[in-house]
């Protein structure tokens, strides 16, 4: 690969979830809220009232968002962003796992996938801090230079954390599917759940049925149309069900007048060309479905769709080809899709 592309800042996703209570056997609890700057979702099935579950299962959310979100002054991340390049800073384990699987994939698509992109992204406008004018070269041509899988390291049995460079850490890209585990692992242990969906986002894992040998739908939206649903995904159909779409063409900004994707190359600093596709993952865990969607939409198609087959990615990929809207399955997701 010899060009280094990231998607940064919030991973987009155009899901539209479906889901049914009717013939369950035990009743469909939905709590909804906001966390991480978008919606969540917790369908819960039980035959008792689940509104205790759903309290604990908020605050595992509200624990990840405050190590993890760049938009909170006194988060975790915003700790080690702040810190002076050389100086240890000690994490969480969830901090190192998090981090410990952003720094392998960043190696395994040399430099495609790259959470060390924190302040490309605030510089363009896709952070926390407003901006409504294009940063100079200079500014791009400094912050560029310093992005790297090699510029921050762990230390992984002391829970330490180490700048090398001039970087901050966004982990936009992942930390909702960290999110989603958490509370999908603490779901797993309750015994009186006997089904249930997590969604944040749009980024989604549940159980591979409903308590009624039902599964689960996950309709994706067409880009090019957002009102229609596209293609469906049953959740009977996979060992595991997790779930994360990533797109380029919803997160904008308008800079000078000029238009921006949040896609950006890492080696120029500058965000790539404005495009109408989308990249639907499904994996083991929803941490791996939402880094892996975001490093296939940061890839050109035919390297994105090469890249899946040669690593064995069940991904979707729907793109425009000749004015028409077509979709591309990877080949493991060729073999299980109905």
């Amino acid at each position: 690969m010899n060009q280094r592309i990231f998607l940064s800042s919030i991973a987009l996703v155009f899901v539209i979830f479906l889901i049914f209570k009717n013939d369950d056997v035990a009743e469909t609890q939905i709590f909804k809220g906001s966390i991480m700057g978008t919606g969540y979702s917790i369908s819960l099935q039980s035959e008792v009232s689940s509104q205790n579950t759903h309290f604990k299962a908020f605050n595992i959310l509200q624990n990840v968002n405050q190590e993890m979100s760049t938009y909170l002054d006194d988060s975790l991340i915003s700790k080690v962003n702040k810190a002076e390049v050389g100086i240890w800073v000690t994490v969480s384990q969830d901090f190192i796992e998090v981090l410990d699987y952003a720094l392998a994939l960043c190696e395994e698509t040399q430099g495609i996938y790259d959470v060390s992109i924190g302040k490309l992204v605030n510089l363009w406008g896709f952070g926390p801090d407003e901006v409504y004018k294009e940063p100079s070269e200079e500014e791009v041509s400094y912050l560029s230079s310093q992005v790297g899988c090699g510029s921050v390291i762990l230390d992984s049995s002391n829970l330490l954390v180490k700048k090398v460079k001039d970087i901050e850490l966004d982990f936009s890209s992942i930390a909702k599917g960290f999110a989603i585990d958490k509370v999908y692992k603490f779901l797993e242990e309750q015994q009186n759940i006997k089904s249930f969906f997590i969604e944040i986002g749009g980024e989604i894992r549940s159980t591979s049925l409903k308590s009624n040998d039902q599964p689960w739908k996950a309709g994706i939206v067409n880009p090019s149309d957002q009102d229609k649903i596209i293609y469906t995904f049953f959740s009977s159909s996979f060992d595991s069900f997790a779930l994360a779409t990533s797109g380029d063409y919803r997160n904008i900004r308008i800079l000078d007048e000029k238009e921006f994707s949040h896609t950006m190359n890492t080696f120029s600093g500058l965000p790539s060309s404005f495009s109408k596709k989308s990249v639907t993952v499904i994996s083991e865990n929803a941490m791996k479905a939402d880094a892996l969607a975001t490093a296939l939409n940061a890839m050109k198609l035919e390297q994105a769709i090469n890249y899946s087959n040669k690593e064995g990615i069940k991904a979707l990929f729907i793109t425009e080809i000749e004015g028409q809207t077509k979709l591309l399955f990877s080949d493991d997701l060729e073999q299980v899709k109905i």
